[in-house]
């Protein structure tokens, strides 16, 4: 969208985006206000979470999500703390501002990352072609691929519970990289 493109423009830092509240509802209206459909989506990132459970991160505009340090280590699920929400003030208040627009014409939706696909990016460091590290983890380090989706299934749904209680309506949580599990480990990892 021509009017998306020209926020960007102005506020190229993806981060900022989508982690400023009112440019976070402007963005989650754009597409709502052009087609008038049954829902608004919330303009975030399946990682947002990330940095309130102790994992920072950023968003490059080629390479996408990036993890500041990844790690495949007992030093991995060291760093991770209980997730503090207040860290994602701006999702709440975006939910609230942005039902508050919609008045009962649509739902608000939110999203986020699955435990299996947040694993893989807090590992990899990013989007890889093979997930070659997170794969052999699981037969190397099967304790810590065991450990570290438990700690962020705890996190996500905390982040869950805290959007719906902001205001949304639905939320959708993608494993975009529940594919790369290897065989085998379907039911015992996610």
């Amino acid at each position: 969208m021509a009017v998306y493109r020209k926020l960007a423009e102005k506020y190229p830092s993806f981060g900022e985006r989508s982690e400023t509240t009112d440019l976070i509802v402007k963005t989650s209206l754009q597409p709502w206000e052009a087609f008038h459909p049954n829902a608004a989506i919330t303009f975030s990132d399946i990682l947002t979470p990330l940095t309130a459970f102790g994992v920072p991160f950023d968003i490059e505009q080629v390479r996408g999500p990036v993890i500041q340090k990844p790690s495949f280590s007992e030093e991995c699920l060291k760093v991770l703390h209980p997730i503090d929400l207040e860290k994602l003030h701006f999702v709440g208040e975006s939910l609230k501002i942005l039902g508050q627009e919609v008045e009962g014409r649509a739902a608000v939706l939110g999203f986020l990352g699955a435990p299996w696909t947040i694993a893989t990016y807090i590992v990899e460091g990013g989007t890889t072609r093979t997930y070659k590290i997170i794969k052999i983890m699981c037969h190397t380090e099967p304790h810590i691929l065991r450990a570290l989706p438990s700690h962020l299934t705890e996190a996500i749904s905390d982040y869950i519970i805290f959007q719906v209680e902001s205001g949304a309506h639905c939320i959708q949580i993608f494993d975009s990289w529940g594919g790369q599990l290897p065989p085998g480990y379907v039911g015992v990892l996610i």
